[in-house]
This record gives C-alpha cells, structure tokens and sequence, in this order.
C-alpha cells in the first residue's frame, strides 16, 4: 500500500510560518517567554492538515534561511541541512515588513 504524500507547503504556508517565527524571535528578544508548542498549534490551524512534525521541521528550514542571511535563528530549531530555495525570498520579505 503507498502512502500519499503530502501536498508541498504553498506561498502562503510558507509566508505564515515565517511570520510565526518571526514573531517569536521579536519576543524572545523582548525577553517574554515563548510557548512554542502553544503557538504551533495555533499555526497549525490556518494551515492544510500539516503535522506537528512537518510544522517543527520547516521552522527549522526557517533557521537554515536565517543562517544563510547572516542572520540568528531560534534556539531550539536547529537549522535544517536542505530547504526551498523559495523560502529565501519570503523570509526577506517578512524581515523588512518587521524593519518598516
């Protein structure tokens, strides 16, 4: 029996789980507390029947992005050796709406 694999993550997927990550990183930086089980679950609901494993491994494709820019990543999602190429752009998109 094959197992169906799940659709790829779209643009706006990808755009929201860059947001959540980059709203943790600002909160972090303002020294507040992070619940990061809290705000996957709540991430998880406006995205298409994603796992809690796929959520956490793209965060840490986030990371790799983040390394990739020169930029710091979140403790605890270790950046990921391969990642879409797509997400470049979006994670440069999302660090200057945050800089607006």
């Amino acid at each position: 029996m094959k197992t169906q694999r799940p659709a790829p993550w779209s643009h706006e997927e990808d755009r929201l789980i860059v947001r959540d990550y980059l709203d943790m990183m600002a909160a972090l930086g303002r020294a507040e507390k992070i619940n990061k089980a809290a705000t996957r679950r709540a991430l998880m609901t406006k995205l298409n029947n994603r796992s809690e494993g796929s959520v956490e491994f793209k965060r840490c494709n986030v990371s790799a992005v983040l390394v990739h820019l020169g930029r710091a990543w979140l403790p605890g999602y270790r950046p990921a050796e391969n990642y879409q190429h797509s997400l470049i752009e979006i994670v440069k998109q999302e660090l200057a709406a945050v800089a607006a």
